[in-house]
């Protein structure tokens, strides 16, 4: 494998992990979805409706404050909610959904892993 640098600038940002205790404040047009990382890497699907989004990736099944579940079709289960805190020890990413509604990789080292998705309306 070859140590040379990526040419594609990536889509996925890490948070720093100095930031603090949080409490992320999310729009009635958010959309909350409780997934886990596939083995490459990958978030798993979060619709096709949702491409070229931004989403923020936190690690763990994280308890939101009002959520309620969306009525929207598909098999995917979608929430709402009002907000979210998000812990020092919190993993954080933003990415971005691509063509085939998953969201940009946040590392092969973290496969399996459960995550709160959460796709922001712009």
């Amino acid at each position: 494998m070859s140590s040379r640098p990526s040419s594609r600038p990536s889509k996925t940002e890490l948070w720093p992990q100095s930031h603090g205790k949080l409490t992320m404040h999310l729009k009635p047009s958010d959309r909350i979805l409780f997934r886990k990382v596939n083995q490459r890497g990958f978030p798993e699907a979060v619709g096709i409706s949702n491409v070229g989004k931004k989403c923020t990736v936190i690690f763990g099944h994280k308890k939101m404050e009002g959520l309620y579940r969306v009525n929207e079709s598909g098999p995917l289960e979608v929430y709402s909610g009002r907000s979210v805190e998000i812990l020092p020890e919190d993993d954080v990413f933003t990415c971005l959904v691509d063509v085939r509604g998953l969201p940009s990789s946040v590392g092969v080292s973290n496969a399996g892993k459960d995550i709160t998705i959460i796709v922001h309306e712009e």
